[in-house]
């Protein structure tokens, strides 16, 4: 299922600011959220995910020590996949109660 319309992209700062975008292709998608990153101040944003499958997308936050992880998960079938598959992504990198802050289809 994919389709040139229907990219998406996430950006993290590492401070906790998260920016993500969908509904273009993959390289617009990664152009359009970093430069929304620079517009809304938020610096040192690095790629951290991005696709041209068109599906559900999810991001899940969990504590790791002082810090957190993220888990992105991108061009999902369904709703409750993408946020399944963001929650084991934070709990393979070490990550402890895994939240799912985001969700949106793109």
């Amino acid at each position: 299922m994919q389709n040139a319309e229907g990219g998406s992209a996430v950006a993290w700062d590492h401070c906790g600011h998260m920016v993500y975008t969908f509904g273009e292709p993959k390289k617009d998608a990664e152009e359009h959220v970093l430069d929304l990153c620079r517009r809304r101040g938020v610096a040192n944003a690095k790629l951290i995910g991005s696709t041209d499958v068109v599906g559900y997308g999810a991001i899940a936050i969990a504590r790791r020590g002082s810090g957190s992880v993220i888990g992105v998960s991108l061009g999902r079938p369904s709703a409750v996949d993408a946020e399944n598959r963001a929650i084991e992504k934070c709990l393979k990198a070490g990550g402890i109660n895994p939240k799912v802050k985001w969700g949106f289809r793109g």
